[in-house]
């Protein structure tokens, strides 16, 4: 997997059994699983005491004795030791061709494999190992998009089945949803630990819901050819909104409080949501985005990069697919894949939805923002003051864009919402 956190200890043992803890039908005794010494735990001595040839020889001696085991993932560990931590691009390549020849089935193999040949300067194996990959994988992940055929737009199609919109999660018993927009944009949605709903108290007793979004429907959305145009951007936001319309429609029918909650791209599809449609959310809360979101800057962007601020104040331009060498045959496909995404990001975001909103949707909003914050700049203090003269709940926090996705700023924020108890401002 690209970019994978390098693991350095290698694993002593291997676990091998057909059956786990498996009783005999004749005895009350437990059979326990047994334990033999890992393949790659020999090899990796051998590889630090002698070279990475003189493992290959024994582990070719040495394969069919039934003596030892191993797994796929002790060679990636391996492999990824030897790329990163050792700088041993040729060897990593070595231990991960072995890794291909003895799963030749996983995704994940081939892609490690493409890496190292990444790192390797061989841009050709590359680029077909990591296509590879894609075949075997039963889906494509978001940093091997460039490595796909382009493909002419085509206008994403919500399926007519409102319960296909979005994941549940948690309890839907209870009469009260919190719906999480996430940000982006991602061809997947992201639900995890880490996510802001279950970030929340008792996260796993409530109604948890997660709509997806129009380039998770269509991931093709992001390989078009040419780059979206900002009608076709347009069209695939309001889609974006149309889903998220959708869902609220579906809870309110079922009777449940909705709570909507929405984070970087994600606000931005919550904010056309209210612009857009008739709002029925008893509170909509927007975090890590400007109403007016200042993207003068992003006039002087090249192919392939996207703004960054540093310190919440000056724009930098960055490149979204910075792992891509320069000279890398397919380059081009990648920086493609930032120009669309960048289109997406820039439909909603130029817009100046103070201008747009209802009184009626200023009083259901909620607004958080960090001060220094790096993907869409500090907010500014005009924008604070018209907030304030709506009636709207401004937060700001300290640090940077993720700095509400903590558990102690989700627990404020749940009371909030369920009790009314108001923020505390530091």
């Amino acid at each position: 997997m690209l970019k994978k956190t390098v693991a350095i200890i290698i694993m002593g043992f291997a676990i091998l059994s057909c059956k786990d803890a498996q009783k005999s039908p004749n005895s009350n005794k437990t059979e326990i699983a047994i334990q033999k010494p890992s393949f790659v735990s020999e090899m990796n001595k051998i590889t630090e005491e002698k070279s990475i040839d003189e493992a290959m020889v024994w582990f070719q001696a040495n394969k069919g004795l039934n003596k030892y085991g191993y797994d796929e993932s002790e060679l990636n560990q391996l492999g990824y030791n030897l790329l990163y931590e050792l700088k041993r691009p040729e060897d990593a390549i070595k231990v991960f061709r072995l890794s291909v020849t003895k799963f030749p089935n996983s995704a994940n193999a081939y892609d490690s494999f493409a890496e190292a040949y990444l790192t390797n300067g061989d841009y050709d194996l590359s680029i077909e190992n990591y296509r590879k990959s894609i075949k075997l994988g039963n889906t494509v992940q978001f940093h091997l998009l460039g490595f796909l055929q382009s493909k002419p737009y085509s206008e994403s199609q919500i399926p007519n089945d409102t319960t296909k919109l979005f994941i549940t999660k948690g309890n839907w018993e209870n009469d009260t949803a919190f719906v999480y927009v996430q940000g982006g944009p991602d061809i997947d949605l992201q639900i995890n630990e880490k996510d802001a709903l279950h970030l929340m108290p008792n996260a796993d007793k409530l109604l948890k819901i997660y709509p997806v979004q129009s380039q998770i429907l269509n991931p093709d959305l992001l390989i078009t050819n040419p780059i979206l145009t900002p009608e076709q951007s347009a069209k695939e936001n309001l889609i974006s909104a149309e889903i998220l319309n959708r869902t609220v429609l579906y809870l309110k029918d079922k009777g449940k409080k909705v709570f909507l909650i929405g984070h970087s791209y994600g606000s931005s599809i919550c904010l056309e949501y209210l612009n857009s449609k008739n709002n029925l959310t008893d509170k909509t809360v927007i975090m890590g985005l400007d109403l007016d979101e200042d993207i003068s800057s992003w006039n002087k962007l090249k192919t392939g990069e996207y703004i960054r601020w540093e310190n919440g104040e000056n724009p930098i331009s960055k490149t979204v697919f910075a792992w891509v060498p320069n000279d890398y045959p397919i380059k081009s496909s990648f920086d493609r894949i930032a120009d669309n995404l960048t289109a997406l990001v820039k439909s909603n975001m130029q817009k100046n939805y103070t201008k747009l909103l209802k009184q009626s949707d200023f009083d259901k909003l909620i607004s958080v923002f960090a001060k220094n914050d790096e993907a869409n700049g500090r907010k500014s203090k005009k924008e604070i003051e018209f907030l304030k003269s709506k009636n709207v709940t401004a937060i700001e926090v300290e640090g940077n864009h993720h700095s509400m996705l903590t558990a102690e700023f989700m627990k404020k924020l749940y009371e909030n919402l369920i009790s009314g108890k108001p923020f505390k401002t530091e």
